[in-house]
């Protein structure tokens, strides 16, 4: 088969979809090396990807073009001139036109822009309204990451069970318990922080709830329970200006919470080691690999148990309602004082984390398109070849 797949999110300075994508384009054609794969996108492509069956194209005169509107009306070119049997878009998006023989893939990670519209940034929400349920709706297939984001599906927009295939992320090999004290000592030295440490992982933005991860940092505070700083890692994102006004108010110094901003892919196993505790406050997720990375790590986590957590987390973590600043301080304050705790999480974190295998997910990617291989059949016939 002639596979050709958006590569917008392989850029530097990869965040979740960013390492969804990549995690599956990497093993692709290491497990099906009979396939060609054909990326597209408008920005640098910044991945290493072996292989003589992988080929890339960066529409550079687009650059400037929004990644969304640039695929609708770009994306159709390269489909047709290559000829692909299959499309796979990376998004909840496809190109404006591409023939009916061609078989067409939609990712589909989570419907924050139905269920919580305010936390996302006024172009996201206009792209999403715009673009994402035309792209369900036209699409052969779904590729939803997560059971809750399946189930999403089927109720809110009435896509049909059959055209869903649950395609799980997995857990990078360099997520692996290593020493927390040297861990702890490489960040402490790197970016000057206090050697212990709690960590959360996100982007600044109002999904991931860090005013929650705040409120209780305050409540921690007042009880004389800080015993250490709590360090974030994550872009800068938007609409985060009452964050920090909650951190003025709350009487939070650098010596209580600190950002890091973004941390580079080498650095951030080793931050989830050497913390003491990983935090995972988030609103709404179709996945939410942070506190699985953190666990495949030896750290114990305290994540929200909005959505798809429970799903994700199993027993291995400790959660809370996504509401519940309280909750969440008796949560931090508990593990700090009970080894015991600590320990049975430590252990039940690594053997959780071990059944997300890239492995695997991506057989389940190649099944959703060599499930359909007569079909492509069909296609390549229909070009003539």
């Amino acid at each position: 088969m002639r596979i050709g797949i958006d590569a917008r999110p392989l850029r530097a300075q990869r965040t979740g979809i960013g390492n969804y994508v990549y995690g599956l384009v990497r093993q692709l054609p290491q497990v099906a090396p009979e396939h060609e794969y054909f990326l597209y996108s408008n920005k640098e492509i910044d991945a290493d990807l072996p292989g003589i069956s992988v080929h890339s194209e960066t529409d550079r005169a687009f650059a400037a073009c929004p990644g969304t509107l640039w695929l609708w009306g770009r994306g159709g070119k390269f489909v047709r001139r290559d000829r692909l049997d299959a499309f796979w878009s990376s998004s909840a998006s496809l190109p404006g036109s591409v023939p009916a023989s061609v078989l067409k893939l939609v990712t589909v990670y989570d419907l924050a822009w139905l269920h919580f519209p305010e936390t996302m940034s006024r172009y996201n929400l206009f792209v999403h309204r715009i673009f994402a349920e035309k792209a369900i709706r036209r699409a052969d297939l779904i590729v939803a990451i997560s059971r809750s984001t399946a189930e999403d599906l089927i109720q809110f927009l009435d896509v049909p069970a059959e055209k869903i295939k649950l395609v799980y992320p997995g857990i990078s090999e360099q997520y692996k318990p290593r020493d927390p004290l040297q861990a702890a000592e490489y960040i402490s030295r790197k970016y000057n922080v206090s050697p212990r440490y709690m960590a959360a992982v996100g982007t600044v933005e109002p999904r991931k709830n860090l005013t929650l991860l705040v409120r209780a940092m305050g409540i921690l505070k007042n009880k004389g329970q800080i015993g250490c700083p709590l360090l974030i890692s994550g872009g800068k994102g938007w609409k985060n200006t009452r964050l920090f006004q909650e951190i003025e108010s709350a009487g939070l110094t650098e010596n209580e919470i600190r950002f890091l901003g973004y941390l580079p892919d080498e650095d951030l196993p080793l931050f989830y080691a050497g913390s003491q505790v990983f935090l995972f406050p988030s609103l709404y997720e179709g996945f939410g690999l942070p506190p699985l990375e953190a666990m495949a790590c030896g750290t114990p986590a305290v994540a929200s148990d909005a959505k798809c957590m429970p799903e994700v987390l199993g027993d291995a973590a400790i959660l809370v309602p996504p509401t519940d600043a309280e909750g969440f301080a008796a949560a931090i304050a508990r593990l700090s004082l009970d080894g015991s705790l600590r320990r049975s999480l430590r252990i039940a974190g690594i053997c959780q984390a071990e059944k997300f295998r890239w492995e695997d997910s991506v057989k389940q990617l190649l099944d959703a398109f060599e499930g359909n291989v007569g079909d492509s059949v069909k296609r390549a016939e229909s070009y003539g070849r």
